[in-house]
């Protein structure tokens, strides 16, 4: 076992996704494997926005400089890609870059939007109809926010200024109205996403914030405007995205589906899988999205009966779940690896019924009842910054782990 200080972080950075990528590093296993997982680590800050990554906030994302190193050094050009866990879809973006042939499964509807929109490259004329009905739909939405026109409130929408200021909510209902009505094609689902993208922006102080709560100065108009930015900024993270993925390289596929039932063919097989599974009880991504399932009326009761290890009200994740979910994801993984392929895995210590687990001492093993042999692993010291993951890790080091793992 070795240890190297890095440091990617400069000091005094204020907290931001990604703004915690530093720490001792400890190594294990293969070599020249290992030294290759630790020097993932050594992240490309440049690359956080490059392409479409800096589009729509998604918790845990894997960083693109990770993806992208882990991808040069565990597959070749035209092999396929796997993510089952495919959030956002940083991963399937840089595989498109990579000249991989990607696919994404995530059990979120929403992840399964996002991935789509940034995956999917537009031409200029593709572009140049966007950015025009996005401008279209902002002058129209500001001026019925600044003339105070009348806008419909659907039903399930009456208590959303627990969320938002009475004129921001008419606004951004206003805008949701125009946006809805475009037409239901790859444009129409990049508007729709793009509003998702700015809904938290214009939240009150505080999550989930009750009237009276500390407002934010939002003037008419503003959403409006933000709105149409916003939609610029994916238009040209699109093209650079069409500049950058080499000549017959297929868009990523995009399922939503169960990593623990994957919604892939008997006979698929990949070169690599290449994934950031859940941290138990870290996250509970439903609730961390409902605003937006809300807004864009997506159906949330089966995804919060499918994501795996949701951090509750309840201390981490339960136990027989938690455990059992872990052993079916690896034996998915493992079937629709081809003999002789790799598993990256980017996953953090959590929390399982209620005590602190090093989630690479688990995985090791798990693993090779599932076909998989674990080869190396990168770890980096990631003290929690959640007061409440603090207190129960008290003196317990947390981690933040690369795994690699071959299969068999």
């Amino acid at each position: 076992m070795e240890r190297e200080p890095l440091d990617s972080a400069g000091p005094g950075q204020q907290r931001r996704a990604f703004s915690v990528l530093r720490g001792t590093v400890e190594t294990e296993g293969v070599r020249d494997e290992r030294e290759a997982l630790a020097a993932l680590f050594r992240i490309d800050r440049s690359l956080e926005r490059d392409l479409t990554h800096g589009f729509h906030s998604y918790a845990g994302r894997m960083h693109p400089s990770i993806a992208r190193g882990a991808l040069d050094r565990w597959s070749a050009k035209g092999e396929s890609v796997l993510d089952p866990f495919c959030g956002g879809g940083t991963v399937l973006v840089e595989a498109m870059v990579a000249a991989r042939v990607a696919a994404g499964v995530d059990a979120s509807p929403l992840a399964g939007l996002i991935a789509e929109v940034r995956t999917s490259p537009l031409d200029e004329a593709g572009r140049s109809r966007l950015v025009g009905l996005a401008r279209t739909i902002a002058e129209a939405s500001e001026a019925r926010a600044r003339g105070r026109v009348p806008v419909t409130i659907p039903a399930w929408a009456r208590q959303e200024t627990m969320r938002f200021s009475p004129h921001t909510a008419l606004e951004l209902f206003g805008l949701r109205e125009l946006v809805k009505a475009t037409p239901e094609d790859t444009v129409g689902r990049a508007l729709w996403l793009c509003l998702s993208s700015i809904l938290v922006k214009f939240m009150r102080a505080g999550k989930q914030a009750a009237p009276g709560a500390a407002e934010k100065r939002i003037g008419r108009g503003i959403p409006s405007r933000h709105f149409a930015a916003r939609v610029e900024e994916l238009a040209r993270g699109l093209e650079l995205l069409e500049q950058q993925v080499p000549a017959g390289t297929p868009n990523a596929q995009v399922l939503v589906g169960d990593a623990c039932h994957l919604p892939l063919a008997r006979q698929s097989r990949f070169d690599l899988v290449l994934t950031s599974p859940p941290y138990a009880g870290v996250y509970d991504y439903a609730e961390h999205h409902d605003v937006r399932f809300a807004w864009l009326e997506l159906e949330r009761a089966s995804f919060d009966q499918t994501q795996i290890g949701a951090r509750g009200k309840a201390p981490g994740a339960a136990l027989r779940p938690w455990v059992d979910a872990r052993r079916r994801w690896l034996a998915e993984m493992s079937r629709v690896l081809r003999p002789g392929g790799h598993a990256v895995l980017v996953i953090g210590d959590g929390i399982v019924g209620s005590k602190p687990e090093n989630a690479s001492w688990a995985i090791a093993r798990a693993a090779p009842a599932a076909g998989l042999e674990p080869i190396a692993r990168a770890s980096q010291l990631r003290p929690p910054l959640d007061p409440r993951l603090a207190a129960l890790f008290g003196d317990q080091p947390r981690w933040e782990h690369l795994l690699l793992l071959r299969r068999r």
